[in-house]
């Protein structure tokens, strides 16, 4: 994983995927956290960004993807667990297989990931459960969504990839 630590700061490498079906948009966390995120993962060194999304929705749930297009290129700043985080991320429009059942019989499935951060974290490796979770989009303002412009950006995503800058603050 493309990921630097420096005292109390962070650098990642990440990309997500917006998923939109039936006016809904698929969002995850962990059962550790309070809020959700948008799937995806780090990327590993000398991986294409696609290739990111696609292993990660892959080893996280076992469905194969499909990469529409980039729609935002992020430099994203925020605070997590007492360190401050430069992370850059793309976000890629993505569908899933017509007979994907895991994804479209259920509004809310389970999926797995190792558990991120450094060697002194409490989880640092193990297995984490993931709850996905589809949500109707006019309510994501109100959902505890991370970063932040999401709330509002994915009400209009535009027919361009957008540049944006990012302080949860």
């Amino acid at each position: 994983m493309i990921t630097f630590n420096k005292d109390d700061y962070v650098f990642v490498y990440r990309v997500a995927g917006v998923a939109i079906h039936d006016n809904k948009l698929l969002v995850h966390k962990s059962i550790l956290d309070d809020f959700w995120s948008l799937p995806g993962g780090r990327c590993e060194f000398l991986e294409i960004s696609k290739d990111t999304l696609i292993r990660e929705m892959k080893e996280e749930i076992g469905v194969d993807i499909k990469i529409i297009r980039p729609i935002y290129f992020v430099e994203n700043f925020f605070n997590f667990m007492e360190k401050d985080y430069h992370e850059l991320s793309i976000f890629y429009l993505m569908e899933f297989p017509p007979d994907s059942k895991l994804v479209f019989e259920n509004d809310t499935f389970h999926g797995k990931e190792r558990a991120l951060g450094t060697e002194n974290d409490e989880f640092y490796g193990e297995e984490l459960d993931l709850i996905f979770k589809w949500v109707v989009i006019d309510e994501i303002e109100s959902l505890r969504l991370y970063p932040l412009f999401l709330r509002k950006s994915l009400k209009n995503i535009k027919p361009f990839p957008e540049h944006i800058i990012n302080r949860d603050d």
